[in-house]
């Protein structure tokens, strides 16, 4: 009896670590921007920390990347690259290949 009282409780306790874990999981929030028309549709996003940006490209005849000051991804004309943002400020980019391709997010 003592037995199946210590594993109901250490089930108990791995079940509310595993709901406490996905209830942070869960408030993090994904943003897209669409990389379309030689544009970033959604110019600007604000976002909280944690949040992430999901930029999907939908130009499929035109190549295009998104480049930051300390990372980018890389040149492509499909696909998708997703950065999480863990701290605070105003982090412009901008394509490389396109003069006037721009854009900005904004963490609060």
């Amino acid at each position: 009896m003592t037995t199946m009282l210590s594993i109901g409780t250490a089930a108990v306790a791995v079940a509310a670590l595993t709901g406490s874990a996905s209830v942070a999981a869960a408030s993090a929030h994904t943003t897209i921007v669409t990389l379309k028309h030689i544009s970033f549709v959604k110019e600007t996003v604000r976002i909280h920390k944690g949040d992430k940006v999901k930029w999907v490209w939908k130009d499929p005849t035109v190549p295009h990347n998104v480049t930051f000051a300390k990372r980018h991804s890389k040149t492509q004309q499909t696909g998708i690259y997703t950065l999480t943002f863990a701290r605070s400020g105003t982090f412009t980019y901008h394509c490389t290949i396109h003069p006037g391709m721009n854009g900005k997010v904004v963490v609060l």
